[in-house]
C-alpha cells in the first residue's frame, strides 16, 4: 500500500512539472502572437511615384526618408520629394521629382537650357520665367519635366473684337479670327459681316469688327396706282390732252424685305405684291399736232426752226431781203427718222435736190395760195422723187409733224426765197 502511494506521488510530480512547461510555452506563443498582431495593426501602405514607375510597400516606419530607404529609392542632389499627399501612419503617396536640364524656347527660335524639377510651370517659375494670360506652351503646365525636355512658349499678343456695341480686349498667342470670336463669346450668323474671314490668322494689334446684318419681312396695305394708256390724236396740239376714261386707284398687299445693319434700317426691297382691288386704267389722248411758230412779225409758221434776228419779214409774209426766188411744187411727208445730213427730222428741215439747192441752204417758204407760211427752213434731206425741170416741178419735200398734217398740205405750189 505504501508503495502504491509513493508511486502516485511520483506521477503527480511529473504531471505538475509538465503543466508548468505547457503554461510557459503557451505564454510565449501568445506573447509572440500579440506582438505580431500589434505590428500588423500598426503597418500601413505607401505608394511611391518615381522615375515614371510606381512602388507600393507596406511599412511600420513613420519618416518619409526611412520609407524611401526601405524601398531602395535613392535621392540625388536637386531632386524634390513631394510630401503633399503623404500622411505618416496612413495610406498615402510620396512623389519624387528628379532634377534635370530642359531647353526653353521663349517666343524665339533660340533655346536656353535651365535646371528643372517637378512640373513645367514650377520649373519655369523657379527660373524667373513668368507665364502671362494667353501665353501658350507646347505642353501642359502640370506636366513633369524630364531630361532633355524642350518647352516652347508662344507669347500672347493683343487682339480686339468689336461687336454689339462692346469692345473685347483679348490676349492671343495663336489662332484665327474664329478662335478670337469664340474666346470673346461672340456668335456669328450667316448674314453678319466680319472685317476679316474666319480662317484669317491673328496678328498683333489686330481689330476684328463684327457688323450685325438682319433681314425682316413685313407686309403692308398700299395704294395701287392706276396706269395710263396714251393714244395719239392728230387733231390735238402737242400741248393738249383729252381724257377718254378716268383712272381709279386700287389696293394691294406689298411684302418688303428690310435690311438692318447694327439695328438700323438701311434698305427695303419689294419682294411680293398681291392685288386686293384692281385699278382702272386711264385712257388719255395726246396731241401730235405742233402749234405754228410765231415769227417776230406775228406770222404763224409750220417750221419750228428759230429764224435769225436779222431776217425781216414783211406784213405779206415775204422776206424784205433775199438772194433769189424759186417757184415750183412742194410735197409733204412725216414719220420721223434722220436726214441725209444726219439730223433728226423736224418741221423746218426739208428735202431737196442737193445738185440744185445745196445742203445747208437757208430759205423762207410760203404757199402760192396764201394758206401756208411754212417759214424758215434749211436744206437737210433729199429723195429720189425730187426733180426740177420747170415751174411745175417738185422742188422740195416739206416735213410735217404728223401724217394728217402732211396729207392736209398734199402737193401745192410754193415760192422759195433763198436767203
Amino acid at each position: 500500500m505504501e508503495t502504491i502511494k509513493q508511486t502516485f506521488k511520483k506521477i503527480g510530480a511529473v504531471i505538475l512539472k509538465s503543466k508548468v512547461k505547457v503554461i510557459a510555452i503557451t505564454f510565449i506563443v501568445c506573447l509572440a502572437a500579440a506582438t505580431i498582431y500589434a505590428a500588423a495593426a500598426n503597418s500601413y501602405s505607401v505608394k511611391i511615384l518615381v522615375d515614371d514607375s510606381e512602388i507600393n510597400i507596406t511599412t511600420l516606419r513613420e519618416d518619409a526618408a526611412d520609407i524611401l530607404k526601405q524601398a531602395n529609392v535613392e535621392i540625388n542632389k536637386g531632386d524634390v520629394v513631394d510630401l503633399s499627399d503623404f500622411s505618416s501612419g496612413s495610406k498615402s503617396t510620396i512623389t519624387v521629382y528628379r532634377a534635370c536640364i530642359i531647353t526653353v524656347y521663349d517666343n524665339s527660335d533660340n533655346g536656353v537650357k535651365y535646371p528643372a524639377v517637378g512640373s513645367v510651370e514650377r520649373s519655369l517659375s523657379e527660373n524667373g520665367i513668368a507665364l502671362n494670360d494667353g501665353d501658350e506652351l507646347s505642353c501642359n503646365r502640370e506636366d513633369v519635366v524630364y531630361e532633355g525636355m524642350e518647352v516652347v512658349i508662344s507669347r500672347a499678343f493683343p487682339v480686339t473684337v468689336v461687336a454689339d456695341g462692346e469692345t473685347y480686349k483679348l490676349n492671343m498667342a495663336s489662332g484665327t479670327v474664329a478662335d478670337a470670336l469664340n474666346k470673346a463669346v461672340v456668335t456669328i450668323d450667316d448674314d453678319d459681316i466680319i472685317s476679316a474671314s474666319l480662317d484669317t490668322a491673328l496678328t498683333s494689334g489686330m481689330t476684328i469688327k463684327v457688323t450685325r446684318v438682319e433681314y425682316k419681312e413685313r407686309t403692308v396695305d398700299e395704294v395701287l396706282q392706276f396706269t395710263t394708256q396714251k393714244k395719239n390724236n392728230a387733231n390735238l396740239y402737242t400741248d393738249q390732252t383729252k381724257t377718254i376714261r378716268k383712272g381709279v386707284n386700287g389696293r394691294q398687299n406689298v411684302t418688303y424685305k428690310d435690311k438692318y445693319v447694327n439695328g438700323k434700317l438701311v434698305e427695303s426691297v419689294k419682294i411680293k405684291s398681291v392685288v386686293t382691288k384692281a385699278a382702272t386704267e386711264r385712257i388719255l389722248e395726246v396731241g401730235t399736232k405742233r402749234r405754228p411758230t410765231v415769227s417776230a412779225n406775228g406770222i404763224y409758221t409750220v417750221s419750228t426752226l428759230s429764224a435769225p434776228s436779222s431776217l425781216q419779214i414783211g406784213k405779206n409774209g415775204v422776206p424784205t431781203s433775199y438772194k433769189r426766188v424759186i417757184t415750183g411744187t412742194a410735197s409733204a411727208y412725216s414719220g420721223g427718222g434722220v436726214t441725209a445730213t444726219g439730223k433728226y427730222v423736224r418741221p423746218g428741215y426739208i428735202a431737196v435736190n442737193p445738185n440744185q439747192i445745196p445742203y445747208g441752204t437757208k430759205m423762207w417758204i410760203v404757199s402760192n395760195d396764201g394758206s401756208y407760211v411754212y417759214g424758215y427752213a434749211s436744206a437737210e434731206d433729199t429723195g429720189g422723187f425730187i426733180y426740177w425741170s420747170g415751174s411745175s416741178s417738185t422742188v422740195c419735200d416739206l416735213y410735217f409733224d404728223s401724217e394728217g398734217q402732211a396729207s392736209a398740205f398734199g402737193r401745192r405750189g410754193v415760192t422759195i426765197y433763198i436767203l
